[in-house]
């Protein structure tokens, strides 16, 4: 019995180390799937815009496509990415494929723009890649634009898990700007809310128990003013 509940939790682990297949970076960093980042203000063009690359981590080549879609707008601001080529602004945009060859960063950029006025409104934006051949597997970065971009409800930093796997206790170091809270929400496999906590202050560790949960594999989402700013995976064995 305890050997096949092990092969199975070996199974599922392995199952999800290769389920991500791309990944955005940009000089040498990392960004999370779902990560939200904020864009900067390009005065020689007068639009805020961010620049990416994409990463094929798998051992065969990929045709990539990239998706934009606006998810909150601001009354005449101007949208738009380029990738295989510059699209012409609006709210949702599909473009690519773009070829990336195995286990390489895609020679293309991936530049995201938005053009509008200096008020203090946020355009939010939603961009997701993936294979031709596996249009399920994407990955997913939200782009804020706009001076308002750079407030407090926007502006958190978290580390990653540690240690993991875990046993007793998982920690997350994080700092932010103000003094929201950070609601942090534990999930199973099954997308099942499996615990919940509040993190209070400008920075420190959020601890979880997790002695108490069943061995596996967890997703711990960070969530400020109803925005989920990252989420981070970690292992619970004994």
């Amino acid at each position: 019995m305890k050997k096949t509940l092990f092969t199975l939790m070996l199974l599922a682990v392995v199952s999800f180390m290769s389920a991500q297949s791309l990944q955005f970076e940009c000089d040498g960093v990392v960004y999370q799937d779902g990560q939200t980042i904020i864009a900067t203000y390009d005065e020689s063009m007068f639009e805020y815009a961010v620049h990416l690359h994409i990463r094929n981590l798998t051992d065969n080549d990929q045709n990539v496509i990239v998706v934009q879609d606006v998810i909150e707008e601001v009354a005449g601001a101007m949208v738009y990415m380029c990738w295989d080529q510059c699209a012409a602004p609006n709210n949702h945009i599909e473009d690519g494929p773009v070829a990336i060859p195995a286990q390489s960063l895609s020679d293309n950029e991936l530049s995201c723009h938005a053009m509008f006025s200096k008020t203090s409104n946020v355009v939010k934006a939603n961009y997701s890649a993936y294979d031709r051949a596996n249009p399920d597997e994407k990955i997913n970065i939200i782009v804020l634009f706009g001076p308002g971009a750079g407030t407090e409800e926007h502006t958190i930093r978290l580390g990653q898990a540690y240690p993991n796997p875990a046993s007793s206790q998982v920690h997350f170091d994080f700092s932010r700007n103000g003094n929201s809270n950070v609601n942090v929400m534990v999930y199973n496999l099954l997308g099942q809310e499996v615990k919940s906590q509040i993190a209070s202050g400008n920075q420190g560790r959020i601890s979880i128990a997790v002695d108490d949960l069943q061995p596996g594999i967890y997703f711990c989402s960070f969530r400020v003013d109803n925005e989920v700013v990252r989420t981070e995976k970690f292992i619970v064995k004994r």
